[in-house]
Parts: C-alpha cells; structure tokens; sequence
C-alpha cells in the first residue's frame, strides 16, 4: 500500500481525510500517521471541508 511507503519514509506524515457516510474508519486509521487522533479527519459532505479547515491545517503543517 502506498500509505505504508509514504509512513515508512522518515519525516513524512500521513494525514487521511475521509468524506461521507461511507468511509472506512479502521482503513483511515491504518492509512494515517500514528495518532489517528490527530490525523484522522471526517466530514459529513464536501461543503463541511471549511468547517475542519484549521483542524486540517495543524494535522498537516505541525510537527510530530
């Protein structure tokens, strides 16, 4: 899986965005960089993105 080359490199994190009622949360949380607490992120629908905008942001720009 790519996922799992994208974990293994050394300063490399892994953020999972999952949108709608259909996603997968264990698929999520074996997708994203360790805690899925921290960089697991679910909306409801595409226009909810904005709401989680700033949740994205620390997942993705903040250190480990």
């Amino acid at each position: 899986m790519e996922a799992d080359r994208l974990k293994g490199l050394r300063e490399t994190k892994v953020v999972a965005l999952g949108i709608g009622s259909g996603v997968n949360q264990t698929e999520l949380n074996n997708t994203a960089s360790a805690p899925p607490d921290k960089n697991v992120i679910l909306v409801k629908d595409f226009t909810s993105l904005a709401d989680v905008e700033e949740q994205l942001k620390n997942a993705s720009c903040t250190g480990w």
